[in-house]
């Protein structure tokens, strides 16, 4: 009786482990798509995780974010077979959560708050309440492997393993292609004076006309909305220097988010001409490549100053300013 209750034991843990990679694998996709709850991608994990909080090249990430969510569907499969789950799927497993632990921890160390995408936007969950969930998935797979493992069979056969891991690389390359990136090289603030059509008057027809500032801006993030009203005060200081305002905002929402948009006008003091476009658009357009906020300046179609992100190419209205007045 009590080796029947170890082993009801062991196939609890084995499924409840599982069941959290199927989750976690899930997640990471397009939730749009899956779960019909938008907000979350496999691009926003590979922007926010693997580029932003690992330093990846975008283009790499992309492979290696399909790698990751193929290896979490293998795990999930695998621990559920009986082939060489002691010996290499749990130490394997455990590895792979202490490398993401040890990110985590840092991002805990920090301060950082934000949904950490673990579990997408299915179940958001700061980085420490995530290093949680690692540590204590670790635990219960060293239990396994220590204190109830005779009470489970192990086949020595990897064809399986292997084959798994395969199978999942395989799908997720098919059926999650990856996106063709788009932009120009942000080496530098300033850009290239040689002229060509912007490639946006298929959003705002006017946008090769005279002076424009184009905005690319999630309507619910912080630092969107900031750059939004510091352009605003800007306009109302220097009417005669500023040029029009256009902004593509990303769809957050999934439903043309109108609340979230006319909520950001409301913040930024002022409205402007805008287009919202869907996140699997966006990311070609902007986001594969660059961060919230961009702020573009052009004028009849070249590009002038581009600004991106919150770190050093971030929007500097000084610098624009000075950019303005030169090409005035």
């Amino acid at each position: 009786m009590e080796n029947d209750n170890k082993k009801y034991i062991v196939w609890g843990i084995r499924i409840l482990c599982a069941g959290l990679f199927v989750l976690s694998a899930v997640g990471k996709l397009s939730t749009e798509t899956v779960f019909d709850k938008p907000g979350f991608s496999i691009y926003n994990f590979e922007k926010n995780f693997l580029t932003k909080g690992f330093g990846i090249e975008a283009g790499i990430a992309q492979i290696l974010s399909r790698i990751l969510i193929a290896i979490e569907f293998s795990i999930a499969v695998l621990l559920l077979l009986p082939f060489y789950v002691k010996k290499v799927v749990i130490p394997g497993t455990i590895l792979l959560l202490a490398i993401f632990s040890v990110h985590l921890g840092y991002q805990s160390i920090i301060g950082e708050t934000g949904n950490c995408g673990c579990f997408g936007s299915l179940i958001e969950m700061t980085p420490f309440e995530s290093l949680i969930k690692n540590l204590v998935t670790i635990a219960l797979l060293i239990l396994l492997v220590t204190k109830f493992k005779s009470n489970w069979d192990d086949k020595q056969n990897i064809f399986p393993v292997l084959g798994t891991g395969v199978i999942f690389v395989f799908l997720l390359f098919v059926f999650v292609p990856m996106k063709e990136l788009n932009g120009t090289s942000n080496d530098s603030v300033q850009i290239d004076e040689e002229h060509y059509e912007s490639g946006y008057a298929n959003y705002f027809s006017d946008i090769d006309e005279g002076k424009k500032l184009l905005c690319f801006f999630s309507p619910t993030c912080e630092h969107c909305q900031e750059t939004g009203k510091k352009i605003t005060e800007m306009i109302q200081e220097y009417p005669d220097l500023m040029p029009e305002v256009r902004i593509i905002f990303m769809d957050e929402a999934g439903d043309g988010s109108a609340t979230d948009v006319k909520n950001y006008f409301e913040f930024v003091g002022a409205e402007y001409e805008y287009y919202v476009e869907t996140i699997d658009n966006y990311v070609p357009l902007f986001w594969g490549e660059y961060e919230f906020p961009g702020v573009l300046l052009l004028k009849n179609g070249d590009r002038k100053l581009f600004f991106n992100g919150i770190e050093d190419d971030e929007f500097k209205p000084d610098v624009l300013l000075e950019e303005l007045k030169k090409i005035n």
